[in-house]
């Protein structure tokens, strides 16, 4: 374990402040844990009595018989650090800190500073100050005080199937309102840990021992923030090695980040973009309501998940199939048509005034023989093939509808190998919600299912793909770099880019008409001109800019031009510098990307749209550095990739060589992530497949420099029609 045993599995716990009032917080604390069944030995500390709850009580910590692992801290606020060193000095391993500081109090000085303080001298494990506390349902560990406990009491996990979920919160309020879904739900609990301010103990070690420990199949994790995201990371790593989900709900989404920027990709990469790559990257499941939360909590208790996305739509209402179609299509999901088998058993068994065809209306009138028909369907069902997903439609409202066939539905459902949902289109029996829990199944509402679904899919391939080498079968990876970085490369573009590999037109800079039009002549016409400087970064709007030029005086007129406009916009006469550069011909317009974030380092970012990326916001992020799977992965993930592998007969685009540069820049955010904040390559042409891509404008944003500033070595171009 790693050092939180004595905290989540005490053999002995103190409740200091404990009352003999339950409905007081520091009594419910007491009649909690007791209520719940905790097989060690319990000391409430309290001067005011020598009884508290029919327990012997202590005037203080130092007074007590034995020392126990564990202190339960209920007291005013001022007192807690007194507290806690009593608990050092009589050698407690472990504090649960429910009292809470003033939000008032300066930086350094707050209750959670001095507790973390405390907890790094001493080595005592604290949670908290400000926490709800946990349970431990597997073990009858109640340290907590909600009144939730009181009015749901712990599922345990029944059936041959249902496994246990935890649930990790730095909300106490959320935590336990998970809690009382899940237990509604007939959900099975194992573990649930209110981090509070998490001056000592964090959500991701919280997790680390809950992998560790073993009995969860899957981990809810309301999250603000983390404390120690590169922990995050080396845990979300151990879980998928697990096998366990992680499924969290991140509050807190913002547009952008909070710092200055200069290029695109900072502002279209703002923090909460930075968690969704790392959720990506690692197979965490985002969630966006609570009921989708335990929707997927849910069927991952039963330990089963989708192999695919094509869905089976059995039905009593042929309505209600139409519209869970529709609702399945849009999240992703497919209605595909059914084997020829399949669908002629069907015929055999349901009226002929129904329907074999997906979704299957099988009538309301297979329900009226006690079930019979209705098993025979489902029977069929699970043996099909070219399906991932069952939903059945049916009503639940009744009792009775599945208590009649809950033998042989358990029996069927617990050796099916894909998940085989209900959705029941009026209100569910409480009955039938448990009855399907324990046999291994979830009723669930038609969005929350197909949302469920979509995302439980995508975690499924996400394990069957994770390998040690994460590169597709039979691609070559590509070369990085030929040239070992230096910071010195910094200061030549062309040099730092050559170094990985990263190709542009044929280029070169010019500060009088007269070269300018020396070198269109060496490259060779059209060219285009494009104004170089720290204080132009983003050209088009400044007209900095010309196209499309074929002749010498062409180019010459063009130079005094977008001179004349730079100095005008940036209101700065020193503006003397022009690129020159190949004009290339059309493509697909792209943009390729970097950031620094504060809290995951170096991020790759991909999009639509060149000058207007901005404006289309189709893009993804991901974590440097990438294989050439993850490229490709960054790739699909645009809603307009469909138009990179050929839609309406136009070709299709080199995917393998965009996929490349991508790991490229990947690479050189990686080994200069120390001296470059921002980069952008936008737009990036790619051409018909086969014939690579072409980075035709360049931005590079030094961390050494002001944000305002970008360096002057940048190089751009602009393709044909730009």
């Amino acid at each position: 374990m790693n050092g939180l045993h004595a905290l989540f599995k005490p053999t002995g716990i103190a409740i200091v402040g404990a009352s003999e009032k339950v409905t007081k917080i520091r009594g419910r604390l007491l009649k909690l844990l007791v209520d719940g069944g905790y097989q060690g030995n319990i000391y409430p500390v309290n001067p005011s009595s020598p009884v508290i709850q029919g327990l012997p009580a202590y005037p203080n910590v130092a007074a007590l018989p034995d020392i126990p692992d564990l202190a339960l801290i209920a007291v005013p606020a001022q007192q807690v650090m007194q507290v806690l060193e009593e608990c050092a000095r009589k050698g407690i391993k472990a504090a649960a800190v429910f009292s809470a500081g003033s939000a008032a109090d300066p930086v350094g000085s707050r209750l959670q500073d001095q507790v973390a303080e405390f907890s790094q001298r001493t080595g005592l494990r604290v949670l908290g100050p400000n926490a709800e506390g946990f349970i431990d349902t597997i073990n009858r560990v109640i340290a907590t005080f909600s009144p939730t406990m009181q009015m749901s009491s712990p599922v345990k996990a029944q059936g041959p199937r249902q496994g246990y979920v935890s649930i990790v919160s730095q909300s106490g309020a959320m935590a336990f309102a998970l809690y009382s879904r899940a237990c509604a739900d007939y959900l099975p609990i194992g573990h649930l840990v209110s981090t509070g301010n998490e001056a000592d103990v964090e959500c991701a070690e919280v997790i680390d021992y809950l992998i560790e420990e073993g009995s969860s199949r899957a981990i809810l994790l309301f999250l603000e923030g983390f404390k120690n995201p590169a922990r995050f990371v080396e845990v979300a790593q151990k879980a998928a090695a697990a096998g366990i989900a992680i499924i969290v709900a991140k509050v807190g989404k913002s547009t952008a980040g909070q710092r200055a920027t200069v290029s695109h990709t900072a502002h279209l990469a703002g923090s909460d973009m930075a968690y969704d790559a790392i959720f990506s990257r690692y197979g965490v499941i985002r969630v966006d309501d609570p009921e989708e939360m335990i929707a997927l909590g849910s069927v991952v208790s039963a330990g089963i998940l989708p192999k695919g996305k094509r869905v089976a739509i059995i039905t009593t209402s042929g309505g209600a199939g139409g519209w869970a179609a529709d609702i399945c299509e849009e999240a992703g999901l497919s209605v595909p048509e059914l084997h020829p088998d399949f669908k002629a058993h069907l015929r055999g068994i349901i009226p002929d005034y129904g329907s074999a065809e997906n979704p299957v209306d099988v009538t309301a009138s297979v329900v009226e023989d006690g079930g019979v028909t209705l098993m025979a369907i489902l029977k069929e069902v699970a043996g099909t093939e070219g399906i991932d997903i069952a939903l059945v439609i049916v009503s639940l409202v009744s009792p009775e509808r599945l208590g009649q066939i809950e033998a042989p539905l358990s029996a069927l459902l617990s050796g099916m190998s894909r998940p085989m949902l209900f959705h029941s289109p009026g209100t569910s029996h409480d009955s039938a919600r448990r009855i399907l829990m324990q046999a291994g199944s979830a009723q669930l509402n038609l969005p929350v299912f197909a949302r469920a679904m979509n995302k439980l899919a995508d975690y499924s391939d996400f394990l069957e793909r994770r390998r040690p080498a994460s590169s597709k079968t039979g691609q070559p990876q590509p070369t990085v770099t030929a040239v070992p970085y230096h910071r010195d490369l910094l200061s030549d573009t062309d040099a730092l880019l050559d170094a990985y590999g990263i190709a542009r037109p044929a280029e070169a800079l010019v500060r009088t008409p007269s070269q300018a039009v020396a070198q269109a002549q060496r490259i060779g016409y059209p060219v285009a001109l494009k104004v170089i400087s720290e204080r132009v970064p983003h050209k088009t709007e400044a007209g900095a800019l010309a196209l499309s030029l074929a002749t010498d005086a062409q180019v010459a007129q063009a130079f005094e031009q977008v001179v004349a406009n730079a100095r005008n916009y940036a209101n700065d006469p020193s503006i003397d510098t022009v690129l020159v550069q190949k004009m290339m011909p059309p493509g697909r317009e792209l943009m390729v990307g970097g950031i620094m974030d504060p809290d995951f380092g170096p991020m790759v970012m991909l999009g639509f749209g060149g000058i207007y990326v901005e404006i289309l916001r189709d893009v993804t992020l991901a974590p440097a550095p990438l294989a050439l799977a993850d490229a490709h992965a960054m790739i699909d993930r645009l809603k307009g990739s469909s138009l990179l592998r050929g839609a309406r007969g136009e070709a299709a685009s080199d995917v393998d060589a965009l996929a490349g540069l991508l790991v490229a820049t990947s690479h050189l955010l990686n080994d200069a992530h120390q001296d470059i904040g921002e980069l952008d390559f936008n737009p990036v042409i790619v051409y018909p497949e086969g014939q690579g891509v072409a980075v035709v404008d360049s931005l590079i944003v030094k961390k050494t420099i002001v944000p305002e500033q970008a360096t002057p070595a940048c190089h751009t171009a602009t393709a044909a029609g730009g």
